[in-house]
């Protein structure tokens, strides 16, 4: 009797397990995978040539956006909230949010990448409000030239809103020329002579 419960118990287990496996081979209408592990891809090793390349690709992009001006919208992405405009200036190697400066958050430095794709290019930063908390923001850059991203802010009581946003055009700003020396007034200049 023993040996009769123990087999039921051992069937019992399988049909349990297997159950999982089944459905998920129904609902996929594949065949079923092994459940040897998979080998996960090899990370791409590059040669010095293809990495000074990139880096390459990367400069001169943060260069071409480096003077620019974003009109973005962004959404709520939980779906409660109002779709709000803002600009996104590229200066200095800076990124500044207008919007976002108005509630203390100041330029920061950004970090580029180029994406798998070679054509992708993705721009991240954090900035910091001593009264609203932190803004964590990423831009993807396609070759369509639409930048699409997400802007993450955690306030001080550490509750998390995110953000999804998109370009509606951007443009070349003219850095602003240092200004000249002003001439003395009169007085002085006759004073210098």
């Amino acid at each position: 009797m023993k040996k009769l419960i123990m087999i039921l118990l051992a069937l019992g287990f399988i049909v349990v397990n297997s159950g999982s496996v089944f459905a998920e081979w129904f609902a996929k209408g594949q065949p079923e995978k092994s459940a040897a592990p998979q080998k996960a891809a090899a990370p791409q090793v590059l040669s010095k040539k293809q990495n000074n390349k990139i880096q390459d690709m990367i400069a001169k992009k943060k260069l071409e956006i480096n003077g620019t001006e974003w009109a973005i919208e962004t959404k709520p992405m939980s779906g409660k909230g109002k779709v709000e405009k803002d600009v996104l200036s590229f200066m200095d190697s800076k990124v500044s949010s207008k919007n976002m400066g108005v509630k203390g958050f100041a330029a920061t430095n950004f970090s580029m990448r180029l994406l798998e794709d070679n054509e992708t290019y993705t721009w991240e930063t954090m900035q910091i409000s001593e009264k609203e908390g932190t803004a964590f923001w990423r831009g993807d850059i396609s070759t369509d030239g639409v930048m699409r991203g997400v802007v993450s802010i955690r306030d001080k009581k550490n509750k998390v809103s995110d953000f999804n946003f998109h370009s509606l055009s951007s443009t070349k700003i003219a850095a602003e020329p240092p200004q000249a020396a002003a001439e003395p007034p009169p007085q002085q200049a006759a004073i210098a002579k």
